[in-house]
């Protein structure tokens, strides 16, 4: 099966359906080849349900004449009606509809006034298997292997499974089957204007608040004997990576095959292009319903993300922090003379405080370890602080930040969520910040510094001997 782009403008949900004149045949006992049809119908390319604004391009299905169908029926043998069981159908055509035969050196026919089930044989064998539950008459269907998908066009027809019923008339002849899908797509159209070549790798992390994972690993679907599908159960995996995405003109589309279900949860898209240079976004889906078959394409623009390269010390530390050292700089007036020393004063960080600060929980940056974080803090540039070279600006100890990005980022600067250093290692990398001021306090322990996290910003003093991150006065 080829699927294929269709560009559509108008999009709205859609109806899978499908019909076309069945095979005619006088005699539906088989005396000799074993040879039995039956016409079928793949869903149409109509237009796909879309989330965003712009036009996008539908996905349209095909046969390939290397197609083939699992064919379950009750199929008479040597004038015998036996019990349900399988056999392969291998396509005689291609294109929207074709006629799909049996042909095996027993001899069988179609039985009269009893249903017959398809399912299409997926290229990867090993994704979808059919299971018959003879007390019942319903078939399981277990798909798996999603986690393996490439995020390309082609890469669906692994994925793409579909069933069908159909009805046999008294005369033993099948009436034409349309197909329906049990699975849906995702795409993403990932941009940037610095994506004209390929993206060597794009990863994906999912965090649901409702529904299973939207990055799939496998389902099962049970049918009932008249073909509706009376119950799932999905898994998911909480992250994806597909490597080598084209890209042009700034744009790099993945296509992702899912499982209907309506969603809700946070999604993290890190991309990394040849040069090295990484992207990110996180964006939040909520309500999302995928319905079998349909197609929902999201635009999301990547952000080039910005590598901190920390560096803890002690308050003024000639060195950098060693767990077990007692190296800060002890004076209790004037300023630091060390690390610290182009640190804004405690004066200065009141007056950051004064002005205002925006907690920015959705830029990407990592701390050179290659983890992506977001969480960090926008504080508006000295230039644009009324008196801060005077010291006369508003000073404050405390301000609650405002949720979000500044509109006019040129006007500010950003501190990462550093955390701090203590003991062994780091604590806190993008849940909050510490920055050393110039001050010490009178106390000979104790020294200036700023801290804050999604809801508060503060200037205060605390022990020299923890680990803190330098800034500098912008």
């Amino acid at each position: 099966m080829r699927i294929h782009l269709l560009i559509l403008f108008s999009l709205v949900a859609v109806l899978f359906s499908g019909c076309s004149q069945s095979d005619s045949g006088s005699d539906p006992v088989i005396t000799s080849s074993g040879s039995m049809s039956i016409a079928v119908s793949l869903p149409s390319g109509t237009t796909r349900v879309l989330e965003t604004a712009d036009a996008t391009k539908g996905l349209i299905t095909t046969w390939e004449s290397t197609d083939a169908l699992q064919v379950f029926h009750k199929y008479t043998h040597n004038a015998a009606v036996g019990t349900m069981q399988g056999f392969t159908f291998a396509s005689t055509g291609s294109g929207s509809s074709t006629t799909f035969a049996y042909s095996g050196a027993a001899e069988y026919s179609f039985t009269p006034n009893n249903s017959l089930y398809a399912f299409n044989a997926l290229p990867t064998a090993s994704n979808y298997t059919q299971t018959y539950n003879t007390s019942t008459d319903n078939f399981t269907l277990s798909l798996s292997g999603y986690g393996s998908q490439d995020g390309t066009v082609a890469n669906l027809r692994n994925y793409d499974a579909m069933y069908g019923t159909s009805s046999v008339n008294a005369g033993g002849t099948p009436a034409a089957m349309g197909m329906s899908h049990l699975t849906s797509v995702l795409r993403f159209d990932l941009t940037n204007a610095a994506f004209t070549g390929t993206l060597t790798s794009v990863a994906f992390t999912y965090t649901p608040s409702s529904g299973s994972s939207l990055l799939p690993a496998s389902g099962s679907f049970t049918l009932n004997n008249t073909g509706t599908v009376t119950s799932s159960a999905l898994t998911g995996a909480t992250s994806w990576t597909v490597n080598n995405v084209a890209a042009a003109s700034g744009t790099a589309p993945v296509y992702l095959m899912t499982f209907p279900e309506t969603r809700s949860g946070t999604l993290t898209i890190t991309a990394t292009a040849s040069d090295g240079s990484t992207y990110s976004r996180t964006i939040t889906l909520s309500g999302l319903s995928l319905t079998s078959g349909s197609m929902k394409a999201y635009k999301v623009t990547l952000n080039p993300i910005t590598t901190y390269s920390f560096k803890y010390y002690m308050w003024d530390a000639p060195t950098e922090y060693v767990s077990g050292t007692n190296n800060y700089n002890t004076i209790t007036s004037g300023v630091a003379t060390n690390s610290c020393k182009d640190c804004p004063t405690y004066d200065q960080s009141r007056m950051y405080l004064g002005a205002g600060a925006y907690w920015d929980n959705t830029t990407p940056w990592t701390d050179g370890s290659g983890t992506t974080y977001t969480g960090g803090l926008w504080f508006k540039k000295k230039a644009y602080i009324s008196g801060f070279d005077a010291g006369t600006a508003t000073k404050l100890t405390y301000t609650a930040p405002t949720a979000g990005i500044p509109s006019n980022t040129s006007q500010y600067f950003f501190l990462p969520a550093s955390g701090l250093m203590s003991g062994s290692g780091a604590n806190g990398v993008g849940s909050y910040g510490c920055y050393w001021s110039s001050s010490p306090s009178s106390n000979a322990t104790t020294a200036y510094f700023l801290y804050f996290y999604s809801s508060g910003v503060f200037a205060n003093n605390n022990g020299r001997l923890v680990g803190y991150c330098v800034w500098s006065v912008q």
